[in-house]
């Protein structure tokens, strides 16, 4: 095996991993041990949040990590982070203790995925870096889709929760040992630019507008830019309650617990899809109304289950869910890119992305709903008022810019084609 597949291997495992033990599966083994502890929802909540609190600052660590020790170590410690997360949560009688853990884990997701891989994809696969890419974030996200499952099997055959965390955190030493054997820089790391750059190493795919004259706050103080990170807003923070309540919301109805982590499956597996197929309409289609078509999927899927709190209710709102997630997250970073130009569409993806750490609220606020109330459903009419929101503020207020250059972009958020048609846009399918 070449040393470059070896690489691919190796990145992919973890990040499918990652995803596996950590957001989309967690809820299934919380719910077990809230009823075993005796912790309140509010606290399973908060759980979550710190999670992704976690993830979220600890997003600047792999750029310096990789420039003084390397993409393989960075790699490594992120998973033996995660071992150490995980052996924690095994350990777990306090909340306190837990809530430690699962800071633990998202430091080591951040370090170990997705970070790291897409630098090394990028490196090791010059020529075809946009596809190695796609595979890489849609093997990845099927982690999603195994996880919970395979949590509930575990689980349910050991008759307790530590033994699972016991396992994982065996298997999280393991993925260490495979990214110490497989993963290697091309070259030493010199500056932090370089990891932060590394999307301009992309080969071209698909067209693109030329750059529109665009200063960084220009674009912040833009209606466009209001507009689309504000629905970033609501679904990444609608995404991540529902990772934290779903399984427990089947259980409040009389379903079983094994019912919500199918749901939470096909949740992933739908979304996971939907990327996939997204990424190459939206490179030629309007992408606005792809964007408000997701949205209002969403928003209909809240609306079924806060109405028809059943176990297939919930299936059709997993799959329902899904699509719109996928269609409404790929699509406004799409949009970003098409309205904003390339030059700086890295900083307005990343000061969007920052806004929507605001979602860790919302697990916490969820378990305080579930502790007073006895089940998520006021919460889920809560989501789909502002799902509904955000679609009409999209479809009455998102407007292409008009050209501060040389050319006008039509309703569609294109511009008009470009002599110069080697001017191409890299776009990954898999945009997470």
């Amino acid at each position: 095996m070449q040393r470059k597949h070896a690489i691919m291997l190796a990145v992919s495992l973890a990040f499918f991993f990652a995803t596996a033990t950590t957001f989309t599966s967690l809820a299934v083994v919380l719910y077990t041990m809230v009823g075993e502890l005796h912790w309140s929802q509010a606290a399973a909540g908060f759980s979550f949040s710190l999670l992704g609190l976690a993830c979220g600052l600890s997003s600047p660590l792999p750029a310096l990590t990789m420039k003084w020790i390397g993409s393989r170590w960075t790699m490594c410690i992120g998973a033996l982070v995660l071992a150490a997360g995980f052996a924690l949560a095994s350990m777990a009688q306090g909340i306190g203790l837990f809530f430690l853990s699962t800071c633990l884990m998202g430091v080591g997701f951040t370090l170990l995925a997705p970070a790291p891989a897409v630098y090394l994809l990028a490196n090791w696969f010059p020529r075809h870096c946009s596809r190695m890419m796609g595979y890489y974030f849609m093997i990845g996200a099927f982690g999603g889709v195994v996880g919970p499952p395979a949590v509930r099997g575990i689980v349910a055959l050991s008759g307790n929760w530590q033994t699972y965390w016991q396992i994982i955190a065996g298997a999280s030493v393991l993925l260490s040992l495979v990214c110490l054997a497989c993963v290697r820089d091309v070259a030493r790391i010199r500056s932090v630019e370089e990891v932060r750059n590394v999307g301009a190493l992309l080969e071209p795919q698909g067209p693109v507008p030329a750059p529109a004259p665009w200063t960084v706050r220009q674009a912040l103080t833009s209606r466009q830019f209001v507009v689309i990170a504000l629905a970033m807003m609501v679904v990444q923070t609608v995404v991540t309650t529902m990772h934290s309540t779903l399984v427990t919301q089947l259980t409040f109805v009389d379903a079983s617990q094994t019912a919500g982590a199918l749901a939470m499956s096909m949740l992933a597996l739908s979304g996971t899809i939907t990327k996939g197929v997204a990424g190459r309409i939206a490179e030629r289609r309007d992408a606005k109304g792809l964007l408000i078509l997701g949205l209002a999927l969403q928003c209909a899927g809240f609306v079924l289950l806060a109405a028809v709190p059943t176990a297939w209710a919930a299936f059709v709102f997993a799959l329902l869910f899904g699509i719109g997630w996928g269609l409404s997250w790929l699509c406004a970073h799409v949009l970003i890119l098409r309205y904003f130009g390339s030059a700086i569409s890295g900083t307005m993806v990343a000061m969007a992305t920052m806004m929507t750490t605001v979602a860790v609220i919302g697990p916490w606020a969820a378990g305080l709903v579930a502790d007073h109330l006895g089940r998520y459903t006021p919460l889920y009419v809560v989501f789909a008022g502002l799902l509904a929101m955000v679609t009409v503020s999209t479809l009455l207020f998102l407007r292409a810019p008009q050209a501060r250059g040389e050319q006008a972009w039509d309703q569609h958020g294109e511009r008009p084609a470009t002599p110069d048609a080697a001017q191409r846009m890299p776009l990954a399918s898999g945009v997470e």
